[in-house]
């Protein structure tokens, strides 16, 4: 073999320098960040319509009923739903706490309905007269008259849940346990158990305060396929929409035919005076509902009492209602 096929040191010198130049270049390239699992954790579950469904339904009838314990009660909406650990959402829960613990049977878990505690003391405001606003709490403990409040609202509350719940997932009742005043009993198993926040704003005169209904992933794992299915809101829904339509108040009028007066004959009308009406008893009126046209009709009397004997619909009534 030649002598030149060897490589002299110095070439074997500048070789060996080349490949721990590449080795540091590649180094460079292989920089990671540590990965956070805590960030798949925030990750939010696909879209649950169903049970966004049944949280409507719930807001709709809980919402009548409540407006009978507080009177001037404005609205009731969903705020937000999101996930989150449920160690986080423990930290949120003021004190004194109001935690109704709720139970599926059917799917073996449970759920927690949280009255943020400045909502509670400004209905307690309101039930003895006050203004819409929340007194300072500071921590104390809630007494007898005010827990038995507390359990009046849950009750209500609770309730109606159970019958959305039933109606639309159909998956066994929800059931109410007990109530709750630690917030940390309810980390059971896993600092890191993930939780389903559905926060509903309730807006009573201007004043804005929380509910909260948590739901931990494990109760609704062996649904979460049937939350996600859409289902139509002119099944059962409608009929609770007609349900509701059906005790909403409305005021009916009969109206007397109309005549003219000039301002003069007003002005000298007295207590006493008779105005002559330009029809006879016995022609129809018409009587109008909210202020709509709908029937025509004979006025007369019923069991003593000055009535209206409903004869036809009027010919102004909407298309479609006749």
């Amino acid at each position: 073999m030649a002598e030149e096929d060897f490589l002299s040191q110095e070439e074997i010198d500048l070789l060996l320098q080349s490949l721990g130049k590449e080795e540091e270049e590649e180094k460079e390239e292989l920089k990671y960040e540590p990965f956070n699992i805590d960030e798949l954790e925030r990750i939010s579950p696909t879209r649950l319509v169903k049970l966004e469904q049944v949280i409507n339904r719930w807001i709709a009838s809980a919402t009548a009923e409540l407006r009978g314990m507080v009177f001037n009660l404005d609205t009731i909406s969903i705020s937000d739903i999101k996930t989150e650990k449920i160690s986080d959402f423990v930290l949120k829960i003021p004190l004194p706490a109001a935690i109704a613990v709720l139970s599926i049977e059917a799917l073996n878990g449970r759920m927690y309905l949280v009255l943020d505690t400045r909502l509670i003391y400004t209905i307690i405001s309101i039930i003895f007269g006050g203004p819409a606003q929340p007194y300072k709490v500071e921590g104390k403990s809630f007494t007898k008259f005010e827990m038995k409040i507390v359990n009046n609202l849950i009750s209500i509350l609770s309730r109606h849940l159970d019958v959305a719940w039933r109606e639309l997932i159909r998956e066994g009742d929800i059931q109410f346990v007990g109530i709750e005043d630690n917030p940390r009993r309810l980390i059971t198993i896993s600092r890191n158990e993930i939780v389903i926040v559905v926060t509903l704003e309730v807006e009573i005169e201007g004043f804005k305060g929380n509910v909260y209904l948590a739901i931990p992933m494990k109760t609704i794992e062996p649904i979460k396929d049937l939350l996600r299915t859409a289902e139509s809101e002119s099944g059962g829904f409608r009929d609770v929409i007609l349900s509701t339509l059906m005790t909403t108040p409305v005021i009916l009028e009969a109206v007397f035919p109309l005549f003219r007066m000039s301002v003069g004959e007003v002005l000298e009308l007295k207590e006493g005076d008779f105005i002559p009406l330009n029809r006879k008893a016995s022609e129809s009126v018409l009587i109008k509902v909210a202020g709509v046209p709908f029937f025509e009709g004979i006025l007369g009397e019923s069991g003593g009492h000055k009535a209206v004997k409903i004869k036809s619909f009027s010919e102004a009534v909407p298309r479609g209602i006749a």
